[in-house]
């Protein structure tokens, strides 16, 4: 039966059966195609979304690239302001990070935004870092880091010219204005009683709201102070001065010791060779 089964085929019952196995060899090697491209598209794909898997640590991610990106708060002189010629960042801050950048073997990309987000944003990556006359707290320290010391500042009260506020039981029951998210704002908070303290996070608007009559007095970092009332468009004076003894840092993230300790580095020098005091004296005095 096997041979009449055989022999009872159509004659191109060879060819078919060649023909038909041929169609399914090309399914199977089309389907193996598809696989191997998804995988390469996957793998390609994540390494575009997902380019921070190829480095150690923060240094090492912001030395491959070239860049470190840094977020500011302006204006705020003498320590960060905008150039109003040249519409370039410049200030303390500015010429120490360069300074910091520059040891890095890194340029800067500034990102300017409101003093109070930079913590976040910092935490969370969208920033390598931040410089902005920031305070060295250690509620502060708790979700970000901080490079050494580069700056010790006082709060100082900033009044019109004509104010009689003298000393800190005259500011109690006055309207004060601070900036947001500041350690200036969180030292009326704790030991004043004012009518008001009115936290704005646009410095500009508290000095012109002292100088119109609107706050009695502007509790601000005293290098801050004295820029603004050494400016002869205002009418403004410095009342006193209140020693808080603050430390300036650079913020940075938690857990990123390389980097830490390259920017500490960085600080250290700048100290010795004597930059820092030529920032400091261009700027302050």
């Amino acid at each position: 039966m096997v041979d009449d089964t055989v022999s009872s085929q159509p004659a191109d019952s060879g060819a078919s059966l060649k023909k038909k196995g041929s169609k399914k060899n090309m399914m199977i090697i089309a389907a193996a195609v598809v696989i191997v491209v998804a995988l390469v598209a996957v793998v390609v794909l994540g390494g575009f979304l997902n380019p921070e898997e190829e480095y150690d640590n923060a240094l090492d991610r912001i030395q491959s690239r070239g860049k470190i990106v840094v977020g500011t708060q302006v204006p705020y002189p003498p320590f960060e302001n905008i150039n109003t010629t040249t519409d370039k960042l410049e200030g303390i801050d500015i010429e120490i990070m360069e300074y910091v950048a520059a040891k890095l073997n890194v340029t800067i990309q500034w990102k300017t935004m409101d003093f109070d987000p930079l913590f976040a944003a910092v935490q969370t990556g969208q920033l390598d870092c931040a410089i902005s006359s920031i305070t060295i707290t250690a509620a502060r320290d708790e979700i970000n880091d901080f490079s050494s010391p580069y700056y010790v500042a006082n709060q100082a009260v900033l009044v019109q010219n004509s104010s009689d506020i003298s000393d800190l039981d005259d500011l109690n029951g006055t309207k004060l204005v601070t900036q947001t998210g500041t350690t200036g704002q969180w030292w009326v908070d704790e030991n004043l009683s004012p009518e008001s303290n009115t936290p704005l996070s646009d410095v500009p608007a508290a000095v012109l709201g002292v100088n119109n009559g609107q706050y009695d007095a502007f509790i601000v970092d005293t290098p801050v102070a004295n820029k603004y009332s050494n400016d002869t468009s205002y009418d403004l004076k410095v009342a006193f001065v209140i020693h808080t003894l603050e430390s300036y840092g650079i913020l940075i993230p938690q857990d990123e010791p390389e980097l830490k300790i390259a920017i500490d580095s960085a600080i250290a020098e700048m100290i010795a060779d004597g930059t820092l005091d030529d920032i400091l004296d261009k700027w302050l005095l």
